[in-house]
């Protein structure tokens, strides 16, 4: 019984893995986001929406980029203007 559990654990475990490798980028994009809230010390609601405008803003001026590429540039420019 107990060999049963964690083989059904494993195989979980597992699914859970290859499940996660289909979204690259996903983690990469909600740590930059959560890196963000951090630094911009507000609410959760209010970071997300001033994220959302500055994601918006550089994708006027830099167009053709992916999300992550966006996030980073806010990561870059909150620490360079600290």
């Amino acid at each position: 019984m107990g060999i049963l559990i964690l083989a059904v654990i494993a195989v979980l475990g597992l699914i859970y893995y290859f499940w996660q490798r289909k979204r690259p980028g996903m983690g990469k994009e909600q740590a930059l986001r959560r890196q963000i809230r951090h630094r911009l010390k507000q609410p959760s609601d209010s970071a997300n929406e001033t994220i959302d405008r500055y994601v918006a803003n550089l994708k006027e001026r830099h167009p053709g980029r992916n999300e992550e590429w966006y996030l980073e540039k806010i990561v870059y420019d909150l620490e360079r203007d600290n």
